[in-house]
């Protein structure tokens, strides 16, 4: 917290002790906690539900209507640019499923008292997000919270026939990966780089902080909207990169469809896998949290050159990442580690 008498503005990420998706129930005591209460079967009222990215459900003949909430804890001090990062990533599980049409957003926000003056600030940001994403703020839910929160519920549409989810994931699919990883590590540094580690951050990796943490930024800021519209006609499964990290969401892909993922490729932020390793976080090891982050796509080969030629058209970062097979579980295999520079 800031000292009494001290006249910069309060940090945001000073009052969580988690930040960004690293806040997530881990996936062991979320699959336990949907048993306890029953959950964990599929809903006949549903194309997909508890399980998924979002929820699906047909609602006339040939569109589905999808929803989804998701809202965390600041990953950076800038009230406006928390919104934008928070909004494009409860956007980002209506748009792994293929859902982008006439997404309508409504805000879940939650300050401690002594920042409620951040409030506007952090809603033009969610607002601004959601207007790039040719959306609307149609209302929300704002609360005192000793923890800063933020983000929402979102629905969509999307033709019934382009509806994506974990579980159609096939043997032979290959995966494709539409933002680079890194952001935990890029932002934990920003955080403590004028701390009394400062100079051990500013040691452990050649590229400015600022420098690594402004191209987190613009990544997490990237709504996945243009990835979700280029990649549905050609795409068999998709979900999100988020607090699970790379390897944890290609578990649930994998448990999801009853199939094997090799991971072969980690495209990762240049200069992050430096301050993973010094951090402890394992983006290496595709265990580190991802904020905002990319689409894991399913794509079957005989599609994948239309596939890439539909991203690059698009101006979507895309890499081949690996594969789906005919095991089980989620495993890297001697990763080739791609330093992604701007």
């Amino acid at each position: 917290m800031s000292d009494a008498g001290d006249d910069r503005s309060p940090a945001l990420t000073e009052y969580a002790e988690l930040h960004g998706c690293s806040c997530k129930v881990g996936q062991a005591e979320l699959d336990s906690l949907l048993t306890d209460v029953g959950l964990s079967e599929a809903q006949e009222e549903l194309q997909f539900g508890v399980g998924e990215d979002a929820s699906a459900r047909v609602i006339a003949d040939g569109l589905s209507v999808v929803s989804t909430i998701d809202f965390f804890t600041p990953i950076i001090d800038d009230p406006y640019e928390f919104g934008r990062i928070a909004a494009c990533n409860a956007a980002s599980d209506a748009f792994a499923t293929g859902a982008g049409d006439d997404l309508t957003f409504l805000v879940v926000l939650g300050l401690p008292q002594e920042l409620t003056d951040a409030a506007t600030d952090v809603l033009c940001g969610i607002v601004d997000a959601v207007d790039d994403m040719e959306g609307v703020v149609a209302g929300g839910h704002t609360i005192m919270n000793p923890w800063p929160i933020a983000g929402g519920s979102v629905i969509a549409t999307t033709p019934s026939e382009h509806v994506l989810q974990t579980s159609d994931a096939s043997p032979s699919d290959r995966l494709y990966l539409t933002k680079p990883l890194g952001t935990q590590p890029a932002m934990g540094a920003l955080r403590v780089r004028d701390g009394e580690f400062g100079e051990t951050i500013a040691e452990t990796t050649a590229r400015p902080v600022q420098d690594i943490a402004d191209e987190a930024l613009a990544w997490m800021t990237t709504p996945n909207r243009d990835a979700m519209l280029a990649a549905r006609e050609y795409a068999t499964a998709a979900t999100d990169i988020t607090g699970f990290g790379l390897l944890g969401q290609a578990r649930v892909l994998a448990e999801n469809a009853g199939v094997g993922v090799e991971l072969t490729h980690l495209p990762i932020i240049d200069g992050t896998l430096e301050l993973s390793q010094l951090f402890g976080y394992g983006l290496e090891d595709g265990e580190s949290a991802e904020t905002s982050g990319g689409l894991l796509l399913a794509v079957p080969d005989r599609q994948t050159d239309a596939f890439e030629s539909s991203l690059s058209d698009a101006n979507v970062f895309y890499r081949h990442v690996g594969r789906v097979t005919t095991d089980s579980g989620a495993t890297i295999v001697d990763p080739t580690i791609e330093r992604v520079h701007g």
